[in-house]
């Protein structure tokens, strides 16, 4: 009898395993998420601390093991300087700041990043148990979790009107990435080229390796349409009570 997942063999997208994970990942967010809503506002902040704790150790474990396995480290894919692997600088700025923009840039750059990277990983050869996969898996589920438990336990609310902050704030990011690929052949932020099995894989599938970061543009604007249109709304309809009630 064929087992439904093999924890041994090379993971596939979509299979019985990745599926498996994507599941308990939203499980476990949803359930932080209502525990946190439960708490105190010195309960959620402690929360929220031991989350980005959590999350920090978790990246901290990808550079032990690299240390511990250096065979396995390639400074053209191993440094932090991914959209999903600089949260690692961007989630404390978020976490222990009031700033709108730092906030704001976690919910809408890093999370929508590692929610892509969830749903398409760039999986290769690695199987369930490998600590790449493990490593990809958990993280970037924190990489989403971390913003959706600040917006709904109260930590900042989503403002569209921070957005030109934000990108210019991911346009400062990218200039380490530029340069170290300029300097020794990487491809950070996947702006040297696509990766096969990601959404810039297909895209190049699509228009081909020259245009392939065009839709990516436009992915992002739609993200952040269905981000931030839900909370914009609200605010206006609020508003226009608001205004009524002053009026009478």
């Amino acid at each position: 009898m064929t087992a439904i997942i093999n924890a041994t063999q090379p993971v596939e997208l979509f299979s019985a395993e990745h599926l498996t994970l994507l599941s308990a990942a939203a499980l476990f967010s949803a359930v932080v998420i209502f525990a946190g809503g439960k708490l105190g506002q010195k309960g959620k902040r402690n929360l929220l601390i031991a989350l980005w704790a959590v999350f920090t150790a978790i990246e901290l474990s990808r550079y032990i093991h690299f240390a511990l396995n250096p065979d396995e480290f390639n400074i053209r894919t191993g440094l932090p300087f991914h959209l999903c692997s600089i949260s690692v600088f961007t989630y404390p700025l978020a976490v222990f700041s009031d700033n709108r923009i730092f906030r704001n840039f976690i919910y809408a750059v890093n999370m929508p990043g590692a929610l892509f990277a969830l749903i398409t990983p760039d999986i290769g050869n690695s199987p369930l148990l490998s600590f790449y996969f493990m490593h990809l898996m958990v993280a970037h589920t924190f990489i989403v979790l971390i913003p959706l438990y600040m917006v709904f336990c109260g930590f900042f609310r989503p403002d569209f009107r921070v957005l030109p902050g934000v990108t210019l704030m991911l346009l400062v990011t990218m200039i380490p990435a530029l340069l170290l690929n300029r300097l020794i052949g990487s491809n950070y932020y996947f702006i040297n080229g696509p990766v096969s099995g990601t959404l810039t894989g297909q895209f190049a599938d699509w228009l081909g390796n020259d245009a392939y970061l065009l839709p990516m543009v436009g992915l992002l604007v739609l993200v952040w349409i269905i981000l931030y249109a839900p909370f914009a709304l609200s605010d206006f309809i609020i508003n226009k009570e608001s205004r009524k009630e002053i009026e009478t």
